[in-house]
């Protein structure tokens, strides 16, 4: 009998250790396809790109040059700027004599002063009728109605500059949009053989749908079995004996572990589902964009922390090895030498490190700060973006956080979870029978 329970606990420990293999492996997968969706999609190549804005606004100029025409307003307002120019003229020639100055240029007279005879005789004549003249103007009266003058030979040749206009901005569109425009998401695009961004989308969210579905399969299967086998070996402890049914239980929450450390805990998913704009009565839609996306591990966490350029976050990533990678392995091998070597129970540091290592370890404190950044994050995250929810006449923002928890923090707390049990079950057993 014991034999055949012993023989069903490993063959659930070995299904699920070949279970979670294939939820790793898959995981992995989908991690790459979203980061990759997630990059062809990002904010920089959409709201804040400004070759699409270029592209979308030349498209509604395009659209709208041909039935571009000046208006009575825009005459009048051409009037208005006419007069302010001649005034402005009126005021720095005429005002100040400036005028007088250039028409007797003093160069130009001081040399005519030195000819003799009936040349220089003229210039002199000549110069005080133009000053006696220029005087009798009275520029500033005339303004208003050579400014309508101006105005109504402009009407009368608008044609003519509605032509020139339509040609030159049209120009400016063919010149612009045969710019070939770089996009910095080619190497994605062959990476998966695609031809464009938006069939690539659809690939991309077909496959991920895919590999969701083939994933919470290894899931489920990985958790139940890993969960059946050390609840067998808690309630069967009896007919395998104390000490094989916690090795076992051991080696469970030592997978737990594994893929509690492999599996990404937190994915931060912040995106704009829909941006759509009016410009000139013409409509501007975006699509759906990712303002940030993160999906990591422990393991990856620690090891970005510890390539990090600062010493804070180095010693961070130190201390996230030390007490959530390295010390929680050493409790598990700790715990089937003190079961196994009888001499082992009376050394003091292997108690502590498998009795009093939650107290110190900082492994529970981890999933509890996981949890309340996941908590933080989230709200902080909806709370900016349900103020980003616009609608109005001219714009229209949705937002949405599909931020969640992974299935790396389930792993990592039932490793916790059960930790603690092996290590209450076992300090009960040989606390007072070290030699049992």
């Amino acid at each position: 009998m014991k034999f055949i329970l012993v023989a069903i606990i490993s063959a659930l420990l070995v299904f699920s250790s070949w279970s979670g293999y294939h939820l790793y492996k898959v995981n992995e997968e989908e991690n790459v396809l979203k980061y990759d969706y997630a990059e062809i999609n990002l904010i920089k190549y959409g709201l804040f790109n400004i070759d699409i804005w270029k592209t979308k606004i030349f498209g509604i100029l395009d659209s709208k040059v041909g039935s571009f025409k000046l208006k009575d307003s825009d005459f009048k307002a051409i009037q208005r700027a006419l007069e302010n120019y001649l005034a402005e003229i009126h005021d720095e020639y005429f005002t100040t004599g400036k005028i007088m100055a250039l028409i007797n240029n003093d160069q130009g007279i001081e040399k005519d002063k030195k000819k003799k005879g009936v040349a220089g005789l003229l210039t002199g004549l000549f110069k005080g009728k133009i000053e006696q003249e220029i005087e009798k103007i009275d520029f500033k009266s005339k303004i208003p109605s050579l400014a309508n003058q101006l105005t109504n030979e402009l009407k009368r040749k608008s044609p003519e500059i509605q032509k020139a206009i339509t040609e030159q901005i049209s120009l400016m569109i063919a010149t612009e949009t045969e710019k070939e425009m770089v996009d910095q998401r080619q190497g994605i695009l062959d990476k998966y053989e695609s031809k464009s961004i938006p069939s690539l989308a659809v690939k991309l969210t077909d496959r991920i749908a895919e590999v969701q579905t083939e994933k919470k399969k290894w899931l489920e299967y990985s958790l139940v079995g890993l969960i059946l086998a050390i609840l067998l070996c808690f309630l069967l402890s009896k007919w395998i004996t104390f000490r094989l049914s916690m090795v076992m239980a051991s080696l469970a929450a030592t997978l737990f572990l594994a893929l509690g450390l492999a599996l990404p805990m937190i994915v931060l998913d912040a995106r704009l589902t829909k941006v759509d704009l009016t410009i000139l009565g013409e409509a501007i839609h975006f699509d759906e964009q990712f303002m940030y996306y993160q999906s990591k591990s422990i393991i990856e966490v620690t090891k970005t922390l510890l390539e990090g350029h600062g010493i804070d976050l180095k010693l961070v990533g130190f201390l996230i090895l030390l007490f959530s990678i390295v010390l929680p392995f050493s409790k598990m091998i700790a715990t089937n030498v003190y079961l196994f070597a009888k001499g082992s129970r009376t050394i003091r540091a292997l108690k502590i490190l498998i009795f009093h290592l939650g107290k110190w370890s900082m492994a529970d404190v981890f999933v509890v700060a996981i949890f309340m950044s996941y908590i933080g994050f989230y709200g902080l995250v909806s709370s900016q973006l349900g103020d980003m929810n616009k609608q109005t006449d001219s714009m229209a923002l949705d937002t949405v956080n599909y931020s969640s928890l992974a299935p790396g923090i389930i792993y990592f707390t039932l490793y916790c979870l059960f930790s603690i049990i092996i290590s209450t079950l076992i300090h009960r057993r040989y606390e007072f029978n070290p030699d049992e």
